[in-house]
């Protein structure tokens, strides 16, 4: 759920999804002497990554414990030189038309052309933290055949948004190791928040078996592959697993507007992958912005060694966001999926 045609993101509700011990019990967790060399690869989509794609690069050529990784970058055209990067790497670089990428479908080439039995997926400005990462996500994998795909933390980027920093949080963080699988349950028994909860899962930072894809290969989308994908693994009785060690630093700085835009494409997609409606009606909109405005107040005022310009400037941002946002929610969930609302809608989805 990305950027630049490259990247991942997180539901942006205002709600917390990831209270995983409503549905998850815990995963074994490490210490095991498997060996993964040659068997894992790494696909990373590029476009003008800029000089944080070198940095992400290299530490990904650090890692430890899974040998040479075999690596595969589509790029959508870079004049940067982010493809040059790539192949100094000695990473596979296939070249993908602009018109012709879609984060599902160019995902899909990518994966045709590794020959791993675990595929790593990340984003170019998602930075490994450990060189012990990629062992980190793939070791469960290695370990319990019946898990199909794990994901990692985030951690935000020095400065980011005390908003954006508790959505980062609740998305894709928590200190625990979480396994996430409809067992004996009933998908139609649960509401939208404990499904979006059970399909939580992210290519910013994630790793998936091979057999797996190739059984259920992504959804030729331009957005959401990453959760449309899960969804479809939870469904055929599959299991995920949160690894909270395999961590990424990664977030973006968004003009609210922007931020908004993409909201309105997640509540676009989670009405269809979940059911959910988080704004049903213009009527809940006063109460909502309100509610939003004073929780993003102290969120900001609670956060330490700030000056004062920048938390006017993240006040302004946070009181555009809780209108703009309500807006996405209302749209995205309730008209976004109707034919007569085309025209708005792929103006909305623009450039996301």
């Amino acid at each position: 759920m990305t950027d630049t045609g490259a990247g991942g993101g997180s539901p942006a509700s205002g709600a917390p999804v990831s209270n995983a011990s409503s549905i998850a019990e815990p995963a074994s967790a490490g210490g095991s002497s498997v060996d993964l060399s040659g068997r894992v690869a790494l696909v990373i989509p590029t476009f003008n990554g800029g000089p944080r794609w070198q940095r992400v690069m290299d530490a990904w050529l650090d890692q430890t414990g899974v040998g040479p990784l075999q690596i595969v970058c589509p790029d959508s055209g870079s004049s940067d030189g982010s493809d040059e990067v790539s192949r100094r790497a000695g990473a596979d670089v296939i070249e993908v038309a602009q018109a012709d990428f879609s984060h599902g479908g160019t995902r899909n080439l990518a994966v045709q052309h590794t020959e791993r039995e675990f595929v790593i997926l990340s984003v170019q400005d998602a930075l490994p933290l450990s060189p012990a990462l990629a062992s980190e996500l793939v070791r469960p994998l290695a370990e319990d055949d019946s898990l199909c795909a794990t994901f990692g933390r985030q951690v935000p980027l020095p400065g980011c948004h005390p908003v954006l920093r508790q959505r980062i949080g609740a998305w894709a963080g928590g200190s625990e190791i979480e396994l996430q699988a409809l067992g004996a349950r009933s998908w139609s028994a649960l509401n939208p928040w404990e499904r979006l909860a059970l399909i939580r899962y992210d290519h910013v930072i994630a790793a998936m078996r091979r057999s797996v894809w190739e059984q259920l290969p992504f959804e030729p989308v331009n957005f959401g592959e990453d959760v449309s994908w899960s969804r479809r693994v939870i469904l055929d009785g599959g299991k995920l697993a949160f690894v909270p060690d395999a961590a990424v630093e990664h977030s973006h700085d968004r003009s609210a507007w922007d931020e908004a835009r993409r909201i309105y494409c997640d509540h676009r997609n989670l009405r269809r992958l979940v059911g959910l409606v988080a704004v049903p009606s213009r009527a809940d909109m006063a109460v909502n912005v309100a509610a939003a405005r004073e929780h993003y107040r102290q969120l900001i005022d609670a956060t330490e060694g700030v000056d004062d310009g920048t938390r006017r400037a993240w006040q302004r941002w946070a009181f555009d966001l809780a209108r703009y946002e309500n807006w996405a929610q209302y749209l995205g969930a309730n008209f976004g999926l109707r034919w007569w609302f085309t025209p708005l809608d792929r103006w909305l989805r623009r450039g996301i």
